[in-house]
């Protein structure tokens, strides 16, 4: 039998409705109606006052089937966490360090691309398509970044102020939020689900369903599954470590890409003081386009492996973007 067959039948042995049984417990017949359904459990409280009027034991009320299948259902590892504010203050610094390192690239980048356009007599229309892409860029990242630190600031009161269990079963995670000892949220999360995890110094954070929860390495188990779902899944690590040999090939495509954009200006300029021709010589563009494709190539490669690719594949992406696009002028005009 069910706990709910159980509570249902104690009841009819006493005599009792729902509503009688409801007021003994101060709860609502509705209240009784679901547990007496197995839609939902009697808190611990009301299972002993369930034993005190029905004149038997808790586990009595559970039952052999309940205790064996709690039994299947304890968790492998268990770990609640509390943050303090000057804690998530200093994750939240750890992780504006990337968030503006696109930015300040970005910029650096446009302001390079305008002045070797001034430099080499580009025309009008090439220098004010690099304003163009500048001030919007601008005015993008500066409103993501707000955006970025208003939502932080927020969060940060928020997480100070809950407490954040995970239980850990065979193939799916936990998760409890209490705030002032009372559960607000409960979800689980299968392995399969977890979009990615990341590691911010002493943290981990993985993330699913759009949504992001911090773990303390330092509390972690040495064999814990957040380590082993890790390892089994390296594609979704975004802090791995990389060979030196890659990194060093990684660096070199990044900067190479970069630069491909002001290498074929120069080139374009150094053909143009010779024949006197500029838009016809833009075709010479495309020739430094390999490079950015090749970074394009080799940040897939990182990626199949589980290392950092993003910003190999963003940048490869971008340059032969406008490779392309400066390289059509040629037949554009």
């Amino acid at each position: 039998m069910t706990v709910g067959e159980k509570i249902q039948t104690y009841r009819k042995q006493l005599g009792l409705s729902q509503e009688d049984l409801g007021q003994k417990l101060l709860v609502s017949r509705q209240t009784i109606s679901l547990w007496e359904k197995d839609q939902t459990v009697p808190t611990i409280d009301n299972l002993m006052r369930l034993s005190d009027i029905f004149g038997t034991s808790v586990d009595e009320i559970l039952g052999s089937e309940n205790r064996e299948q709690n039994r299947e259902n304890k968790p492998y590892e268990a770990y609640q966490f509390a943050f303090i504010k000057e804690e998530l203050n200093e994750i939240y610094c750890l992780q504006r360090k990337i968030i503006y390192k696109r930015p300040i690239l970005f910029t650096l980048l446009c302001i390079l691309l305008i002045l070797f356009s001034i430099g080499s007599s580009a025309p009008d229309l090439m220098i004010g398509f690099a304003f163009g892409m500048f001030l919007i860029g601008t005015i993008s990242h500066v409103k993501g970044i707000r955006a970025y630190n208003k939502s932080w600031k927020n969060s940060i009161e928020r997480i100070s102020q809950a407490t954040y269990e995970y239980k850990i079963f065979e193939d799916y995670i936990s998760i409890n939020i209490y705030h002032k000892n009372e559960k607000i949220r409960e979800s689980k999360c299968y392995f399969t689900d977890i979009e990615q995890i990341q590691q911010f110094g002493k943290w981990l954070f993985f993330q699913f369903g759009g949504q992001s929860f911090i773990v303390r390495k330092s509390d972690l188990k040495e064999n814990s599954a957040f380590y082993s779902y890790m390892y089994k899944n390296p594609s979704k690590i975004i802090e791995s470590p990389i060979p030196n040999r890659w990194r060093t090939i990684s660096i070199i495509l990044f900067v190479a890409s970069i630069l491909s954009i002001f290498g074929a200006l120069v080139l374009v300029g150094t053909v143009s003081d010779i024949n006197g021709l500029f838009t016809e010589n833009m075709w010479l563009f495309f020739l430094l386009t390999p490079i950015p494709i090749a970074s394009i190539i080799f940040g897939f490669i990182l990626k199949s492996k589980g290392y950092k690719y993003k910003k190999n594949i963003i940048v490869g992406l971008i340059m032969t973007f406008l490779l392309c696009v400066y390289g059509s002028f040629t037949f554009m005009f």
